[in-house]
């Protein structure tokens, strides 16, 4: 039986059943968080007024938080002055799933880079037919600090990051933006052992100067070759010398959040 074939799909769950209380509770709470438009950082009411205003009980209203802390919504500070504070979810937390889920579907870390190949090319076409001018100044900025810092492997790995990101977001599709995203987590490779010698950090920064040109150009086209090149020539840098950890198969505890 396939990958495809062990999930479920949305007609396929049993209509029947109720959601756990708990669950529903959670969802009420981001409802709530989104309407009154709270950011990073407010304070949500006491555990008290929490409790009289979803009328439930202590441990479903403990359990609904913990579920919101899990998934990035919120933290629970402990201590006088404490209680659930507001987070912004991230992409780290997407990538912790989809591992989870990769690990039992026995996904190698090959198949990661192959999905990127396919969805950043369309990514930097889209940020060239927009054409906005402050990402193409991000974009720029970005490779000009890659390629000042080529000595410095942590700066490299934060910067290429910083790119690629750029490039999902900039896209203004928040759907690309989350994965891409979430699939860098997982790329990065240095927890399979991957390493990045200075000659091909400067292959890198050469292949997002050519992207970012191709992005500046406003041609979609010559944007979309660039990247896919660049994704390309990555593929063959890890098969060419990482064989073993391109298929090793991924697992949660790598990149769990």
């Amino acid at each position: 039986m396939t990958a495809a074939r062990r999930d479920v799909a949305p007609r396929s769950v049993p209509s029947g059943m109720p959601p756990k209380r708990a669950t529903v509770i959670a969802q009420r709470i981001v409802k709530e968080i989104k309407d009154r438009n709270l950011q990073a950082g407010a304070h949500l009411p006491p555990e008290r007024d929490m409790l009289e205003t979803y009328n439930v009980g202590r441990n479903t209203l403990r359990e609904a938080l913990r579920v919101l802390e899990l998934q990035g919504v919120l933290t629970i500070r402990p201590g006088p002055g404490g209680g659930p504070v507001v987070t912004s979810p991230d992409s780290r937390h997407l990538a912790s799933t989809l591992a989870l889920l990769m690990q039992f579907a026995d996904t190698p870390f090959r198949a990661v880079i192959e999905t990127r190949q396919l969805l950043e090319p369309i990514t930097a076409r889209l940020c060239a037919e927009r054409g906005d001018a402050g990402l193409l100044a991000d974009l720029r900025g970005s490779v000009d600090a890659m390629g000042a810092r080529l000595d410095d492997r942590e700066a490299f790995l934060d910067e290429n990051r910083r790119f690629h990101d750029l490039v999902a977001w900039g896209s203004d599709n928040a759907l690309f933006g989350y994965c891409i995203n979430s699939l860098h987590w997982i790329t990065d490779g240095t927890v399979l052992g991957v390493d990045y010698p200075r000659r091909f950090r400067k292959l890198v920064w050469q292949a997002h100067d050519e992207v970012c040109t191709g992005i500046e150009s406003g041609e979609g086209a010559r944007a979309e070759a660039a990247m896919r090149k660049h994704m390309d020539d990555t593929l063959a840098y890890f098969e060419r010398h990482y064989q073993r950890q391109m298929d090793e198969v991924l697992s949660w505890e790598m990149y769990a959040t």
